[in-house]
């Protein structure tokens, strides 16, 4: 496995215990295919729309890799999850791990 594959998976174990099982169950579909792109974009999804960050949340490699697969370009589930993550990447204080 790359390593942006080995961060994606970390970020998505850093995320089951905020995420509904209906959620992580797709996201983890998508990885396990690997659809990184898909399962990212679709954590993405999730965690911005309950406005949660897992404890491991940093935000510019958040980014790097949602650039790395070209979130940033191309999307398959939501055309404004790009701008959705910005906002929320931006919004994220430090102090707020759930």
């Amino acid at each position: 496995m790359f390593l942006f594959e080995q961060k994606l998976e970390r970020y998505i174990e850093a995320s089951k215990d905020l995420l509904a099982v209906e959620g992580i169950d797709e996201v983890l579909h998508y990885f396990r295919h690997d659809e990184y792109e898909m399962a990212f974009e679709g954590l993405l999804i999730e965690l911005t729309n309950i406005r949660k960050y897992p404890s491991n949340f940093d935000y510019s490699e958040w980014k790097e890799l949602g650039e790395h697969y070209r979130l940033d370009k191309e999307v398959v589930f939501d055309n404004s999850i790009w701008e959705k993550f910005i906002y929320w990447g931006k919004s994220y204080s430090g102090n707020s791990l759930n």
